[in-house]
């Protein structure tokens, strides 16, 4: 009996190591961003918000990312996409320098919208204006 408890509680510990418990969810909020991002980019303020909410809830297991909770909750809590759209400048502008140096990840920018976000491709995907001008924007040179 005594094993089986020991062996239950080596693999609950090697199960914690795999979800990443250190408090380090940087991979986990730049893949949930871009969800967000994606979703924005095809009109889905329901696929948004759930996205924004995973990005709040792994920020706040985070020591060093609790300040981009707030503004992922802020996207997660709107009623309308336009403003989900305008919320998401605060978040990109906070997840931005997660992704600098990161693999796989490209920072575009619209200057329609004065503002920056993080996706996966460089083929332009535009979240803040989704749909109706989804080219809108180009690579940002990274500083």
């Amino acid at each position: 009996m005594l094993a089986a408890g020991f062996i239950l509680g080596f693999v609950r510990l090697t199960a914690a190591d795999s979800m990443n418990m250190s408090g380090d969810m940087k991979k986990e909020i730049l893949s949930s961003y871009v969800k967000v991002s994606a979703a924005l980019a095809a009109d889905d303020l329901a696929a948004a918000k759930k996205a924004a909410a995973d990005v709040a809830g792994h920020a706040k297991m985070s020591s060093g990312y609790k300040a981009i909770a707030p503004k992922a909750d802020t996207v997660a809590k709107a009623t309308k996409i336009d403003a989900a759209r305008e919320a998401f400048k605060s978040l990109s502008a906070a997840v931005e320098p997660l992704a600098k140096g990161e693999k796989g990840y490209v920072v575009m920018n619209c200057p329609m919208a004065s503002a920056d976000w993080v996706q996966t491709s460089k083929d332009v995907k535009n979240p803040y204006y989704g749909k109706s001008m989804l080219s809108c924007g180009a690579p940002k040179e990274m500083k």
